[in-house]
């Protein structure tokens, strides 16, 4: 395949969420979605990194990397509600999805693998 520039690249890339198990005490489920990632281009990722330098604290630091992947999540697959009907993508449930640690670990993860060429985990 030739390499294509494109302006605004988008790409699916599945994230795997580990997360612990209701049902079997210290053990992890895996729940999966993919999201739709349109990454920064440098100019916009150093801008983002010297704004989250300038920040005192950890709040607000917080605030500033949930607003970034924000940023480049455009779209999610493969979420439902607990009755299994497709929730949409909207910035406030995926802001309140972040609120979980679980699912902000599995984002930022599935977000730098994307960029750094790492295969995505296929299978267990």
């Amino acid at each position: 395949m030739k390499f294509k520039i494109t302006e605004k690249p988008r790409y699916w890339w599945p994230v795997v969420v580990r997360m612990p198990d209701p049902d079997n005490a210290g053990t992890f489920s895996e729940q999966k979605l993919k999201l739709l990632f349109e990454p920064q281009d440098r100019e916009e990722a150093l801008k983002a990194a010297e704004v989250h330098a300038k920040l005192k604290t950890p709040r607000e630091q917080a605030e500033h990397e949930h607003q970034q992947l924000l940023a480049v999540v455009k779209n999610w697959d493969d979420v439902e509600d607990q009755d299994k009907n497709p929730i949409p993508f909207s910035a406030e449930v995926f802001l309140q999805a972040l609120k979980q640690s679980w699912f902000r670990t599995a984002v930022y993860s599935a977000y730098a693998d994307s960029l750094s060429g790492v295969e995505a985990r296929v299978g267990n």
